[in-house]
């Protein structure tokens, strides 16, 4: 009889993926029926896609931190939280600039669905470096690639109409602000890639294992 695959972790996975797929149908939601939620979620969630830059810049510290073979899962979550405290002040600047207190609580759910993978499928040092480096790099080339699509390429309003826009009454100017259904379909697509690679991903073949893989004979 054949042994379960260590790395076929599918409970594991799908945990770590459930917080990027959370955020990607609430960008979804907001996308098609924003009144479903309420117009102020569009502002919100624009702010949550520049709070996710901040995140993708401290998950480069972090996940670099994070590969020392030597270090043990209590020590990684030290580090995160050591690391997520300092970045936690520019979201804690947001807070005071808007008088709310989401701002913070928003950036650490998304450092939270950053680093799940450490407690929910603990990998050998070597392969958690390896897997460090994909995420880290990934998360760099969606961010990136999803900015520049959303805005050169033409993408439906669908439920963001003006009415909607009127209704979320965002300040300022710019592409974003004049049609804010770019940066909802953004996260969406983000989020929504996020998550499909923290399913998919598996030590040694990256995302392109097939789940057809024969395990290992039993030792």
């Amino acid at each position: 009889m054949s042994a379960k695959r260590s790395d076929d972790n599918s409970v594991g996975r799908a945990l770590s993926a459930l917080p990027d797929l959370v955020n990607c149908s609430m960008f979804l939601l907001a996308w098609i029926a924003p009144m479903a939620l309420g117009a102020i979620w569009i502002k919100n969630l624009m702010i949550t896609m520049i709070l996710e830059f901040l995140s993708v810049h401290s998950g480069g510290f972090i996940g670099t931190a994070l590969v020392d073979p030597g270090k043990s899962r209590a020590n990684k979550t030290r580090i995160v939280l050591v690391f997520g405290l300092f970045y936690m002040l520019f979201a804690a600047a947001f807070s005071l600039a808007l008088e709310a207190w989401w701002p913070a609580a928003v950036f650490a759910w998304l450092l939270l669905a950053k680093f799940a993978q450490i407690w929910l499928v603990p990998l050998p040092g070597p392969v958690e470096r390896t897997r460090q480096t994909f995420f880290i790099g990934f998360g760099v080339l969606c961010y990136v690639l999803g900015v520049f699509a959303t805005t050169f390429l033409p993408l439906p309003t669908l439920g963001i109409d003006a009415d909607a826009r009127a209704a979320a009454a965002i300040p300022g100017s710019g592409l974003w602000v004049d049609e804010p259904h770019r940066v909802i379909a953004f996260g969406a697509l983000y989020f929504g890639a996020m998550a499909w690679a923290k399913w998919r991903w598996r030590p040694g073949t990256g995302l392109a294992r097939s789940a057809s893989a024969p395990a290992p004979p039993a030792g």
